[in-house]
């Protein structure tokens, strides 16, 4: 009998034990936050992959509640709805956005509330709606992997102008181009060693005018001085005794001791 009575204790304990486990799982499952919720909507135009139902919620990094619901759009399959329960009180206006984050190394997605306003009007449950709508905005990986496509467009686009301009076509007018630059070149260079041969000449031909003609030069227009200061006094004399055009010049009187030339007699 006593050995029944241990057996049945146990079994009482174990039981018990059972129970307190189940309503502490139960408990830890439903949470342990029991502050009163507000359920919002939130439209994500990308893929929410890694986001998963109880995921947090955050407030500029603090957890203000969960994810309740991921669906699929019938209407619009390329958006994705994600109802959120926070708690009551957290600042959510029409200035509030949405994004999906990730959470350190771990990779784990959460939603990521921001963009409070205290002037803003709160959210209210617009017609059609079940819940007021918060505004999303797309993530990082998002905006990543649209700049990569787009830098991809960009590539091909240029790689097609690319073959576009050294086509067969294309590359016969850039080789007749660049010909007619070398002829041009050529022509230059024949024009530049003409002006050169030019330039030469015309040194050779000023320094035989400097060294041959100008010394004669100089000697003429001094002759041409002397012969100038001559017929000047001439014509003074003339000017002062005009009778010497037809007689001779009078003759100066002699000195002492001095006597006359015959020809100057003859004059």
């Amino acid at each position: 009998m006593e050995t029944k009575g241990y057996y049945a204790l146990v079994g009482f304990f174990v039981t018990v034990l059972s129970a307190v486990g189940l309503i502490i799982a139960l408990w830890l499952s439903v949470g342990i936050n029991n502050k009163p919720q507000t359920y919002y909507a939130i439209y994500m135009k990308e893929s929410v992959s890694g986001l998963s139902l109880s995921a947090p919620v955050k407030y500029n990094g603090v957890d203000v509640g969960t994810v309740k619901k991921i669906a699929l759009l019938s209407q619009d399959p390329n958006q994705v709805l994600v109802v959120i329960a926070i708690d009551e009180g957290t600042p959510v206006s029409t200035a509030t956005h949405a994004t999906l984050n990730m959470q350190g190394v771990t990779g784990i997605t959460y939603v990521e509330l921001a963009g409070g306003d205290p002037a803003a009007p709160p959210l209210t449950i617009q017609p059609g709606q079940k819940y007021p709508v918060i505004a999303s905005t797309p993530s990082l990986i998002f905006r990543m992997h649209a700049a990569i496509n787009s830098l991809s467009e960009n590539l091909q686009k240029m790689t097609g102008s690319i073959g576009q301009v050294f086509n067969e076509k294309n590359g016969q007018l850039m080789q007749d181009t660049l010909e007619n630059i070398n002829a041009a070149s050529r022509r230059l260079n024949n024009a530049v060693g003409s002006a050169e041969f030019t330039l030469q000449r015309s040194n050779v031909t000023l320094e035989t005018i400097n060294n041959q003609m100008l010394p004669q030069l100089t000697n003429l227009l001094d002759d041409v001085d002397g012969v100038t200061l001559r017929l000047d006094g001439f014509i003074q004399q003339l000017s002062d005794n005009p009778s010497m055009l037809i007689r001779s010049q009078a003759l100066a009187p002699l000195g002492p001791g001095e006597t006359r030339n015959p020809t100057q007699l003859r004059n």
